[in-house]
């Protein structure tokens, strides 16, 4: 059976090229029977592909005396095979409360940062993993019933995004104790995964029993059958997804495609386009096993609603935008625009700090040099005997109206922003000069025909809006003499 056992792991190695020669490979080794074993057999290769290991075992904070004991045994075992040791001690309880997860959950995600900083340290390409073919059935069963496309029931890979390896993923657990009970190789019992409070412990322990007892002898091999096939088509489906990336994607940051090429994508496409977007913006910084911490339905059903603009804050610092017929995914966050009204120094300027814009406004007679800078849409040009004193600038209220220069008749200041396809998220942080109860000027867009400059005009009021510059900060009025 060992001997089985090591040529049955090589095929999956060489099948799933999880190996090249000389790779330096950060090896999770938990103190359990499954990661001692791969340890073993990691180690029984070493010389074969020329590898670098490196063991790492994370302490959760969980069972205080079994995690000593773990972690003693897995030092230990290192230190017989000559490998290098790391060990991470971290507050696992902490971080699911502040995360809303299960303890499982976060559990994995706080063994995936851990791996991930020892693989920049160490420089290593690939992270080990003991997952088996038990695991893989229980990892189904249970996406299946928390309900999970074609993704998530083709399970796990044997080798997830050019880093992740599980060379026991094609290994049965009773093939795993064979060969552990063999070779004499330690390694404890946790504890918690003999307690039914979880639900993969109650699918391991009773669901599977019962199934293979009453349905289907061969239940788990037909799972695993099924997982493969299942890859099969998810990994033809993702050749899909790329070839439409590389049609549809702007790849210069923020990320962005048109949406009217993305509608004219089949909807399995489309999830699986956001879902390789989001992957491709997170990679570098997060690993966090199988399970996704976006909700991508959700963000796909944002996307496919007839709203003509939106912004969305996603995990990780992430923003989704779309602007008519622009979508972009990016970094950042945009903070709210509050309600603001500053009165405005005449002549002279005035820092709008709300909208980082400063406000310069000086008179100018009627003869003087103007119509070239008329088409500027920071610069504006009012009848000066028209402005009612004192002037003001504001941001947009509900029920606003106007009368936009060279447009007959008033118009919602709101209809004039959805003809102009300015995102509502957008429409708050655009400045308003208030001349009395009136808007003079939608800044940067349109003058009020009431305030224009005619045949009539001896007095000229300038008003330029530019941007605050960083020296500028905290400063509301400048007067000028």
């Amino acid at each position: 059976m060992s001997d089985t056992l090591v040529t049955q792991v090589e095929r999956t190695i060489d099948r799933h090229r999880l190996l090249e020669k000389g790779d330096r490979i950060i090896v999770g080794v938990s103190g359990g029977m499954d990661s001692m074993v791969l340890l073993f057999l990691l180690d029984a290769v070493r010389d074969t592909y020329d590898l670098d290991l490196i063991v790492a075992h994370a302490n959760h904070g969980l069972r205080r005396e079994e995690s000593e004991r773990e972690a003693d045994l897995v030092r230990r075992e290192s230190e017989k095979l000559g490998l290098p040791f790391e060990f991470g001690h971290f507050d696992v309880k902490a971080f699911q409360q502040s995360r809303g997860l299960s303890s499982q959950d976060a559990a994995r995600r706080v063994r995936f940062h851990f791996f991930n900083d020892l693989s920049r340290k160490h420089g290593a390409k690939k992270i080990a993993l003991g997952h088996h073919a038990d695991d893989q059935v229980e990892t189904i069963l249970l996406r299946l019933m928390r309900g999970s496309g074609l993704k998530g029931l083709r399970g796990m890979h044997p080798f997830r995004d050019g880093r992740v390896i599980r060379p026991l993923l094609e290994t049965w657990r009773k093939e795993i104790e064979s060969f552990a009970r063999d070779h004499h190789i330690p390694y404890l019992v946790d504890s918690s995964n003999l307690k039914k409070d979880y639900l993969r412990n109650k699918i391991r322990l009773d669901l599977i029993p019962l199934i293979e007892r009453e349905y289907q002898l061969s239940f788990k091999r037909v799972i695993l059958k099924t997982s493969t096939l299942l890859r099969e088509e998810d990994e033809y489906l993702d050749r899909r997804v790329e070839e439409a990336c590389r049609k549809i994607i702007s790849e210069e940051r923020p990320l962005s495609f048109l949406y009217s090429e993305f509608q004219s994508l089949p909807k399995a496409i489309q999830r699986r386009l956001v879902q390789k977007l989001l992957e491709r913006m997170t990679r570098d910084e997060i690993m966090t096993g199988e399970d996704e911490w976006f909700d991508v339905d959700s963000i796909h059903q944002k996307l496919t609603c007839p709203s003509a603009s939106f912004y969305l804050e996603l995990p990780f610092g992430l923003f989704l935008e779309k602007r008519y017929d622009r979508v972009s995914l990016g970094r950042g966050r945009r903070p709210p625009t509050p309600p603001f009204e500053v009165e405005l120094v005449v002549p002279g300027t005035t820092h709008v700090q709300e909208v980082a814009k400063k406000v310069t406004i000086e008179e100018v007679s009627r003869g003087d040099p103007y119509k070239s800078i008329e088409c500027s849409p920071d610069t504006a040009l009012l009848d000066y005997q028209r402005v009612e004193f004192p002037l003001k600038v504001r941001n947009f209220r509900s029920g606003d109206r106007f009368r936009p220069l060279g447009v007959g008749g008033s118009q919602k200041v709101k209809e004039f922003f959805i003809d102009q396809k300015i995102p509502q998220f957008e429409r708050l942080k655009i400045p308003l000069l208030i001349s009395g109860r009136d808007i003079a000027w939608i800044v940067g867009y349109r003058i009020d025909e009431r305030f224009k400059i005619t045949e009539k005009t001896e007095k000229v009021l300038r008003i330029d809006v530019r941007e605050i510059e960083q020296t500028e900060q905290g400063v509301r009025n400048d007067p000028t003499d």
